[in-house]
């Protein structure tokens, strides 16, 4: 390309901010300004995306600031949610709690809901709790709220309070769609449903199980029990089992 034009820069940059190459996005942008060019509003997206990704904090909040400032460029609702996404990923949540506050834009649930699942991430029980109450309040039948406070409050050891939550999901009569895992072996397919002891196989299956932890113990592998729901679910691993006792 003989002239590069911003529509072009900025295709580069989102581009390869996209693929998680950070530096080489903001290599490209202060390439870009040495040419002469000014960035655009899609620019800054890309660049508060690449920064996202690998946690550099100063550097996203100085190119949302820089937009307003030295561009005059007004912050649509997807330059919040890439700063938003950076302070959460970050840990930075009370800050990132403030911005949802602030900005010019009606949170929708997925905004206040991408927050829980971080205070959960960072174990912030705090503003999970503040954060939750609101979520109840806007859609008070969605099950992956409850499971997300159930979680923070079990993180913290706050036994009597996951009860509540769990009491509290009965009576708004809340139900968790069991989770399922599929393994192929030769031309069938076997499905295992969360909390399922029902399959032909799961004497094999469980023995395997108690086998391998009862191996790992011994090999000084300690389980954090801290959490209600572990990240990987007892139907996967009845899933994969079964490929290893069939295979």
């Amino acid at each position: 390309m003989v002239q590069r034009d911003i529509v072009s820069w900025t295709s580069i940059i989102v581009g390869t901010a996209q693929h998680g190459l950070a530096e080489e996005a903001l290599s490209l942008y202060n390439w870009m300004l040495s040419t002469g060019l000014k960035p655009n509003e899609v620019t800054f997206v890309g660049l508060i995306y690449a920064c996202s990704h690998v946690g550099l904090v100063s550097k996203g909040r100085y190119f949302f600031n820089s937009m307003i400032k030295d561009y005059g460029i007004n912050p649509s609702l997807q330059h919040y949610t890439c700063l938003l996404d950076l302070l959460s990923r970050s840990g930075h949540l009370e800050e990132a709690e403030n911005l949802i506050k602030a900005m010019p834009f009606k949170p929708d649930e997925a905004t206040w809901a991408a927050l829980l699942s971080a205070c959960n991430h960072h174990r912030n029980t705090l503003i999970g709790i503040r954060v939750a109450d609101h979520l109840l309040s806007l859609k008070p039948e969605d099950p992956s709220t409850y499971i997300l406070l159930s979680n923070i409050y079990a993180s913290a050891a706050m036994w009597e309070s996951v009860s509540k939550v769990r009491r509290l999901m009965a009576a708004m009569e809340v139900k968790k769609e069991p989770g399922y895992s599929c393994i192929v072996l030769g031309k069938e397919s076997q499905v295992f449903l969360a909390g399922e002891t029902s399959h032909p196989a799961k004497e094999e299956i469980f023995g395997l199980l108690k086998e391998l932890d009862a191996e790992m113990k011994r090999r000084g592998y300690i389980p954090d029990t801290s959490s209600v729901y572990m990240t990987w679910s007892s139907k996967r691993r009845k899933g994969s089992f079964f490929g290893i006792v069939r295979g």
